[in-house]
This record gives structure tokens, C-alpha cells and sequence, in this order.
């Protein structure tokens, strides 16, 4: 019988006391919060950076594309001893600035659009030596740092 009384007794206090709360506390859900939240601005600041990247990477192929362009301009003009079409460019620095957009469309002037700026180089190295050309396409990146693409090249004379 005091067994019974002692099981009777347990029972009763069980339904005394109150059931706990099945959950979470504020807390838990707070800290949840703050690591989802920094994991979510990591995944930001790389995704900025590949952004970045992404679009550094294509300044560099335009330039590098607007550069070739004009080399093959210059390499398109005609070397023979009766018809030097190349010696009329031949200078002491660089010149023919000239500015373009992405399209290898050209302006006088520097504008947002125009913004890759192309330069030549040719010289003569002599009457049986090769000319040296060259051509630079200088563009800033979004951060202002100016960036440079050159591109190089002998040209034989044919004589």
C-alpha cells in the first residue's frame, strides 16, 4: 500500500508541475540570427569581389582587342621600296592619341564612354632593319588605378 501511496503521490506532483515548453529561447534565436547574418555578409563581400573581377577581366580583353586592332591597321600598310606606306607614321614617342569605346568606335576627347585611350609607336630602325611598332591602350579601372595594354610587333621591309 505505500507503494501504491508513493506512485500516487509522484503522479500527483508531475501534474502539479507545469509541462515545459517545447522551442527555443529568444536567446538561441538571437545568436541564430547573428551567425546566419555574418555567414550571409561573407557570401556578399565575395560575390562583390568576383564582381569586380569579373569586370576588371573584361576592361583587359577590350583593351587587349582594341590594341590588336590597331596593330593590325599599321601592319596593313604597305612596306616596298617603291611604296612605304609605314614611314609616314614612324615618330620619336608615342602618338595618335586617340580615344575609344568598347566598340573600337573613336573620339578626340575622353569621355565616360571613351573611355580607352590608344597610342602608337613606330620606328625605323634602319634601311635593312625591321620597323618596331607598337601600340599601348591605356583605361582607368572603377577604382582609378590606370591600367596599360601594349602590344608589339617588327615589320619587315620587303626590299
Amino acid at each position: 500500500m505505500n507503494r501504491l501511496r508513493s506512485g500516487m503521490a509522484a503522479a500527483a506532483a508531475a501534474r502539479r508541475r507545469r509541462p515545459r515548453a517545447a522551442g527555443f529561447t529568444l536567446l538561441e534565436v538571437m545568436i541564430a540570427l547573428l551567425l546566419a547574418s555574418i555567414g550571409l555578409l561573407g557570401t556578399v563581400a565575395v560575390q562583390q569581389t568576383m564582381f569586380n573581377a569579373t569586370a576588371n577581366a573584361n576592361d583587359s580583353a577590350i583593351a587587349t582587342r582594341l590594341a590588336t586592332q590597331g596593330l593590325e591597321e599599321l601592319s596593313s600598310r604597305i612596306v616596298r621600296i617603291d611604296l612605304d606606306q609605314l614611314a609616314t607614321a614612324v615618330s620619336a614617342d608615342w602618338t595618335g592619341a586617340v580615344y575609344l569605346n568598347a566598340a573600337g568606335v573613336s573620339s578626340p576627347t575622353r569621355t565616360p564612354d571613351f573611355r580607352f585611350k590608344r597610342e602608337t609607336w613606330v620606328s625605323n630602325q634602319g634601311v635593312t632593319s625591321p620597323y618596331a611598332v607598337s601600340v599601348r591602350v591605356s583605361y582607368d579601372l572603377d577604382n582609378g588605378t590606370t591600367r596599360t595594354v601594349r602590344v608589339d610587333q617588327q615589320r619587315r621591309k620587303t626590299w
